[in-house]
């Protein structure tokens, strides 16, 4: 049977965090079939097949009937009077020492750079032409219409909106957009780097919403120039949302290069939040967005992973990329959006606050994770001592909640599935029947922790149907006949896979490393829970700036806890591990602080190395970092983080750098080469005297983080 892309394991809405939100018990709505965008022209807004499939109208002219009929009746006016007299903006204009009248010009400039200029007319044309690019790109547009009606109960209470999309894809500029154009919803302003501003299209991007930013801004500027541009930008934030228009930009601030999500950014969020602290606005909404492709447009980032400096982009780069991407049909398969629930940035705040306050003694630094602080697990917050829940902190808590809700939402595609069997199970050639046979328990295995794949239904869709639709998209890095699969042995291959791959750990980022930890351990050795739990706190710590492990209110050590007292590990007969001490099986949830468990079987083990294969490439990298810097072929002198990264990129597959173990092909790649250096520095075992950059390290605490890895990556 083929895949029914539209239906859904998930019968209803997330709902919000039960820690932050507790009182928020109102009814999640029933979560019905997905519809899909790209046929709403054809039956004026009606998505097809609720509509008889053999009354399907012609397509010609539909698209152009329907976009010109469809409204935009909201107003969005410019805000260049407000922004230009605001007290903020006056303020720094009256404080810099040169004449007035040369900073209110060089006001208007900047705010001349920065605006949008939303045009309807220009956005009917583009919402006609995007049904010809995404029909050539997609197979489908996706969106939940229960999710839409959430976001419409918001946008009427007449509170701004702020989406915050993850970063897959350049489309995804495009795609919220598009979607509030269909319902009715209001436009976006779009936060976009000024990167994009280019000659000739800028104004094209600016009329459809786009503002632009700078993606660096000096700090210390000595004429000021920074700082009035920064009053212009946070003035503008403000009025816009003042003025009940919705705003759109990416927490992670650029697009993800490995397919896994990115630690957020806070600058703009902290315009938003100072707007609302300051009462500018009352309020707005904070709606986390993500997006599930089958492929992204733009292909992997096989250069850039390989430390290649990334192209800026041109005008010419542009149209060359449109030609690539309509090169291939239906590049990007079935694409899915989802929004995540509404939530004030009031509730945010309160909570936070709440929570920080009750907890008035904080570690300096994280280097084990020894206690259970809300708010300070796994993520960088300054580290100095406070009293007082401070702005900064609060701002990264809001920034690491809404990342992992978005992340938490998205849909898995089957494409995402096959890769990571192949790269967690089966490097090697395997039989085909086996490997649909595991698709089947792997997509139960993420239904069973809270997610969904794209057209999988329980107990209805076969292992076949699932693997064919994958390999069709894989062709360039996948081997298969009628008997069997294999992956093709190339770097480039297998850094394809590896994205794809990445997108699932998410579901399993905890357990992954549970089971890391219990592996590295010889077969059949014994190891107490004591020590299976502070290492894999221990491991999560090191791995902080690749996955987001929890929500910031979690407490991380009580999520081991959950994760080895549930069934699937330790019940009597089944389960994954065993007590040496009860002969009847694992010991009762009461009873964490004692007892050594073991491995129950051969096959416990098996599946305990699969789960553990999938962060094994990341610890891989953060070893190869760790050795290379430590090394003679490191230099003496401090050189740039990029050379070091393209040098390492280089030699690890030349095989010039000896290792204890034969290294995974996806751990070499700039992502994680960068977060390892950045761990790192983190932690002081690299200088950080000059900003982005590396010398060679004696430091005798990097030697022995070299021996636990060791530790970790040889045991099979």
């Amino acid at each position: 049977m083929d895949l029914d892309v539209e239906s859904t394991s998930i019968t209803e809405l997330r709902s919000h965090c039960e820690t932050c939100f507790p009182l928020m018990d109102e009814i999640v709505p029933i979560r019905e079939k997905y519809v899909d965008l790209l046929e709403f022209s054809n039956f004026n807004g009606i998505p097809y097949p609720i509509v008889d499939p053999s009354k399907k109208p012609r397509r010609f002219l539909a698209d152009f009937r329907y976009s010109w009929s469809v409204p935009l009746s909201h107003d969005y006016p410019l805000v260049e009077k407000e922004v230009l007299s605001s007290k903020r903006v006056h303020k720094v204009i009256t404080r810099l020492k040169e004449q007035n009248d040369e900073q209110k010009n060089r006001a208007v400039q900047f705010f001349t750079e920065i605006s949008a200029r939303l045009s309807k007319f220009i956005c009917k044309c583009c919402a006609y032409v995007l049904y010809k690019v995404f029909r050539r790109l997609m197979d489908k547009l996706l969106v939940c219409k229960e999710e839409i009606q959430e976001l419409k109960r918001a946008e009427q209470t007449g509170i701004p909106i702020v989406y915050l999309p993850l970063h897959r894809s350049h489309l995804d500029y495009l795609l919220i957009t598009w979607c509030n154009w269909h319902f009715g919803l209001k436009l976006p302003h779009i936060a976009s780097g000024d990167n994009l501003n280019l000659s000739g299209l800028g104004w094209l991007l600016r009329a459809t919403g786009a503002f632009f930013i700078r993606r660096r801004v000096d700090p210390d500027d000595e004429r000021g120039k920074d700082q009035l541009y920064r009053a212009i930008l946070h003035s503008y934030i403000e009025q816009v949302l003042g003025k009940n228009m919705p705003i759109e930009f990416f927490l992670e601030g650029t697009r993800s290069r490995f397919g896994k999500v990115l630690t957020p950014k806070n600058g703009l969020i902290s315009n938003v939040v100072e707007a609302v602290q300051h009462g500018f606005i009352k309020d707005c909404y904070l709606v986390p967005v993500s997006y599930t492709y089958d492929a992204v447009v733009e292909g992997i980032f096989l250069h850039e992973l390989m430390g290649i400096p990334k192209v800026r982009e041109s005008v010419l780069g542009v149209f060359r990329g449109i030609f690539s991407g309509f090169r291939k049909s239906k590049q990007c398969g079935v694409v899915r959006m989802h929004y995540g629930r509404p939530i004030r940035l009031t509730e945010y705040l309160a909570t936070i606050t709440a929570s920080l306050s009750n907890h008035r003694s904080r570690p300096v630094r994280m280097t084990k994770l020894s206690t259970s602080f809300s708010y300070r697990e796994l993520v960088p917050w300054h580290r100095t001592h406070s009293e007082t829940v401070d702005d900064r902190t609060m701002i990264r808590a809001i920034g690491f909640h809404v990342v992992y809700e978005a992340q938490m939402m998205c849909s898995i595609s089957p494409v995402a599935v096959v890769s990571c069997l192949i790269l967690a199970k089966w490097r090697e050639k395997t039989s085909r029947n086996t490997f649909e046979q595991d698709c089947v328990w792997l997509c139960e295995q993420i239904v069973s922790e809270g997610g969904d794949v794209v057209g999988y239904q329980s107990k209805k869709t076969t292992g076949k149907a699932l693997a064919n639709y994958a390999f069709e998209k894989l062709q360039s890095c996948v081997k298969v006949t009628d008997e069997y699969v294999a992956p093709k042995e190339s770097h480039s291959s297998f850094i394809q896979l590896a994205y794809n791959k990445n997108s699932v750990i998410c579901r399993f980022s905890i357990k992954s490393v549970i089971a890391m930890v219990i592996v590295s351990r010889p077969d059949g050795a014994t190891l107490s829970f004591d020590e299976i739990v502070e290492d894999t706190l221990s491991l999560c710590d090191w791995l902080q700036f690749e996955f987001l492990f929890c929500r910031p209110c979690d407490s991380l050590r009580e999520l081991v806890h959950n994760v080895l007292s549930n069934n699937e590990w330790s019940h009597p007969i089944h389960g994954f591990l065993c007590s040496e001490i009860e002969e009847d099986g694992f010991l009762d949830a009461g009873d964490f602080n004692s007892g050594t468990l073991r491995v129950r079987d051969s096959k416990s083990r098996e599946t305990l190395q699969f789960f553990a294969n999938l962060v094994r490439p990341f610890i891989q990298s953060l070893y190869l970092v760790s050795s290379f810097v430590t090394s003679e072929r490191c230099s003496v002198e401090p050189i740039s983080d990029n050379n070091v990264i393209r040098q390492l990129c280089h030699e690890s597959l030349a095989g010039k750098i000896n290792l204890p173990f034969s290294p995974l092909l996806e751990s070499i790649n700039s992502d994680s080469f960068k977060n390892a250096l950045r761990i790192l520095k983190d932690k002081g075992l690299l200088q950080r005297s000059l900003p982005n950059s590396t010398a060679r390290s004696s430091n005798s605490r990097l030697t022995e983080l070299i021996s636990n890895l060791q530790r970790v990556l040889e045991v099979k």
